[in-house]
């Protein structure tokens, strides 16, 4: 247990960039526990508001990125904690099935207490028919990310799907670099795991102007049994 990040952490964002070229910001604040992996944020948008496009393509920099909120089941070295005080980043390509592609880069550091969060995002290619830029999104469903060490830092993949009105999905894929700004060689790194995600809004208003949501965060091992003995 890393002493500063405690049982009950603040946290606080800054969000910038475009989607199609339409510039946008938004600022959040919430708190949570690191340690059973919840965490709770509400997200205002200050500039650039109503948005042209769904709320759903920024949700998952806010929360899915707020990977200091994980629960680690035994045996798995916890490289986010372990990154403090020095803190993390990371930077995210999502490419949606439909062709649309959202680039994200992201900055964590812990201040008097409080969890920062800095994250440039860039949104191309969504087609003006689309689910995102029509609105039609109806958030996300869970999903697992596939971790494992690479360059000095964690690789991770996972598959996500976003409900459409009218039914269906939106498909994308995410892939993720996380770096500590530590150097490696003081902590212990995580092998190969997965993590299970479970992101939903709570709340919204004013045209998506003002949202809250919710994620629940578990790292493990694969729950099958090996006839190797492997985790």
């Amino acid at each position: 247990m890393n002493s500063l990040i405690k049982e009950n952490m603040r946290m606080m964002v800054v969000m910038e960039g475009s989607v199609n070229g339409y510039q946008f910001k938004c600022t959040g604040e919430g708190d949570g526990n690191p340690y059973m992996g919840t965490q709770t944020m509400r997200i205002k948008v200050v500039e650039g508001g109503p948005l042209p496009f769904a709320f759903d393509i920024l949700a998952t920099s806010f929360m899915y990125g707020s990977k200091t909120f994980i629960k680690h089941t035994k045996g798995i070295p916890d490289f986010f904690k372990q990154s403090f005080p020095e803190g993390f980043t990371w930077e995210r390509v999502t490419r949606y099935e439909d062709g649309g592609v959202f680039t994200v880069m992201q900055d964590t550091s812990l201040e008097d207490g409080c969890l920062v969060y800095h994250a440039k995002v860039t949104g191309v290619n969504f087609p003006s028919n689309g689910a995102v830029m029509q609105k039609k999104t109806k958030g996300w469903e869970p999903n697992t990310e596939m971790l494992y060490p690479a360059d000095g830092g964690l690789r991770g993949y996972s598959q996500m799907a976003l409900n459409v009105d009218g039914g269906g999905y939106l498909s994308c894929s995410f892939e993720t670099t996380y770096r500590s700004k530590k150097t490696v060689e003081n902590f212990k790194m995580p092998g190969f795991h997965f993590v299970d995600h479970r992101l939903e809004r709570l709340e919204e208003s004013d045209k998506e102007m003002f949202v809250v949501q919710h994620e629940h965060a578990v790292a493990k091992f694969c729950d099958l049994p090996s006839k190797l003995g492997r985790l």
